[in-house]
């Protein structure tokens, strides 16, 4: 029997650690790519016996000269089907598998088999522990088969697990599938299999999954199993992706899926519906990807009308650039939200499908602010309002450069029951309680209904409320601590504000 030991020329030194989940994932490799994910779950075999776990490929064989150089492997004639990127794979492997673990390693097929064992070399007259083959011949058998011994229990079920690591039909971790292509896949996750040893994506967590050139790299927040079989992954120390990656991968899915798919996708995605960047370019946003899949689910009309259909109270919502804009956007959110009817907010790529904006569906229902000039008797109540304004705040507001113009709103249906129009001052000033007043207020709209008699209490609210703007918008934590203060004013001013009630239901008496 021929007998020959061969030196690998990487010394048992070279300074890489991969740990266990590494080391068996590059011994699969080697059997994956020779199976393709089409056939592995019926081609590749193992036992584990005795501490020894055995894999093997029946109907496979290959020359071990392969197995000689870093850069070189059996994958290297047909790169777009395999899950290998730097052809080093079972050098290395072996490598950290003797040298690390205490493994024996021992490979075979066609007419040849090895152990993989250290040899001495003398480099510059230094003797060097090398890692080598120990080669011999046996009787030809087309089978390619690789021998690990001593093996733990825990060992093999981390084996095991890493085999799920492959994409393949029949993955445990795949459910039902959604799309397949020459490109990729797309399957819903199976999340009762996900073992703790498999690679995630720290931010989404194991909520999905993500198979990159036919390995698990990452993870998704849909409850999807997405697979994009051309990918350059170019650290290979890095196990997982990051974020920002899977955004990218998602993206790249989104060009070739079908249409149907891509609706199936986009209502996995329902809670970024309504996602815009932060900023000019901002990588994790999926803004751009629920774009790309929306422009692929608007080109079959079927799939548009499908979708329609399921979810028909979605509004699209456009950026605001102006004071203007601005302003119809909080009315028609305020109008909405006094709605029967539950809207859901979405993003502006939604109106491919058909969608109105939230700002069209406002104005079609009356939604928005229909403006009129007061009567002769809505003068007289707005003058009663701000009387009362000018006793009880006059070192509050900054009463003293005039009161604002009176406007009324008109028609039923709008969002507000009270409006004002601000404007930005040059410079702050500060009250007597020292609040920042930011804002000149030019004109206070009231709804026409609170023109009534016993609507005095809700037309003084409602004043007061829009005068507090002089502090700043709804959302703001100025606005709200001044409102808190001139409710306490009103309240401790009891006197003044009854007298004044009086005064209303006298103008508007038998008026309701």
């Amino acid at each position: 029997m021929e007998h020959k030991i061969i030196p690998v020329n990487i010394v048992m030194t070279y300074p890489v650690r991969w740990d266990q989940y590494k080391v068996f994932r590059d011994f699969l490799q080697n059997f994956y790519d020779a199976a393709g994910f089409q056939h592995w779950k019926d081609s590749f075999q193992y036992k584990y016996e005795n501490k020894t776990l055995s894999m093997w490929i029946d109907g496979i064989d290959f020359s071990y000269e392969w197995l000689l150089h870093i850069g070189a492997s059996t994958k290297t004639a047909d790169s777009l089907h395999n899950a290998g990127y730097f052809g080093e794979g079972f050098k290395i492997a072996s490598l950290c598998a003797v040298r690390d673990f205490a493994w024996k390693v021992r490979m075979a097929s066609g007419d040849w088999k090895l152990d993989v064992i250290s040899t001495k070399q003398r480099i510059d007259n230094h003797e060097i522990d090398m890692l080598a083959y120990d080669i011999k011949d046996r009787s030809y058998q087309k089978t390619s088969r690789l021998e690990l011994y001593p093996i733990k229990t825990n060992e093999f079920q981390l084996f095991k697990n890493v085999i799920l690591s492959f994409y393949f039909y029949g993955n445990p971790i795949l459910g039902e599938k959604i799309w397949e292509g020459k490109e990729g896949a797309v399957y819903t996750w199976n999340k009762n299999v996900y073992p703790e040893c498999l690679p995630y994506t720290s931010d989404y967590k194991r909520k999905g999954v993500v198979f990159c050139s036919y390995q698990m790299l990452g993870s998704n927040p849909f409850g999807l199993a997405v697979c994009l079989h051309k990918y350059k992954k170019e650290d290979r120390e890095r196990r997982s992706l990051y974020s920002f990656e899977v955004v990218e991968v998602f993206e790249s899915i989104s060009y070739y899926i079908s249409s149907y798919g891509a609706m199936c996708v986009l209502e996995k995605m329902r809670r970024y519906w309504n996602s815009t960047p932060r900023k000019h370019i901002d990588i994790h946003s999926w803004s751009s990807v629920i774009s790309n899949f929306i422009r692929k689910t608007a080109a079959s009309p079927e799939t548009s009308r499908q979708f329609c259909k399921k979810y028909p109270n979605l509004l699209c919502i456009k950026p605001v650039k102006t004071v203007r804009d601005r302003n119809r956007r909080g009315q028609a959110k305020a109008w909405m939200a006094a709605q029967d009817r539950k809207y859901l907010l979405v993003q502006e790529g939604f109106s491919r499908l058909g969608y109105p904006t939230l700002e069209e569906v406002c104005e079609q229902q009356g939604g928005f602010v229909v403006n009129d000039l007061a009567d002769e008797q809505e003068e007289m109540g707005f003058e009663i309002l701000e009387n009362v304004v000018k006793l009880i705040y006059d070192d509050f507001f900054p009463i003293e450069k005039g009161m604002p113009e009176r406007k009324i709103i008109q028609n039923d249906d709008a969002s507000y029951h009270g409006m004002a129009k601000v404007y930005k001052t040059a410079k702050a000033v500060f009250n007597s309680r020292g609040i920042a007043i930011r804002y000149d207020i030019r004109e206070i709209y009231l709804k026409r209904v609170v023109f009534k008699q016993g609507g005095y209490y809700d037309a003084l609210a409602t004043y007061i409320h829009e005068m507090c703007h002089v502090f700043g918008g709804d959302s703001s934590n100025a606005f709200s601590f001044a409102l808190t203060i001139a409710m306490e004013k009103l309240l401790s001013n009891y006197e003044v504000v009854e007298l004044f009630k009086k005064k209303w239901d006298s103008v508007f008496a038998g008026i309701n």
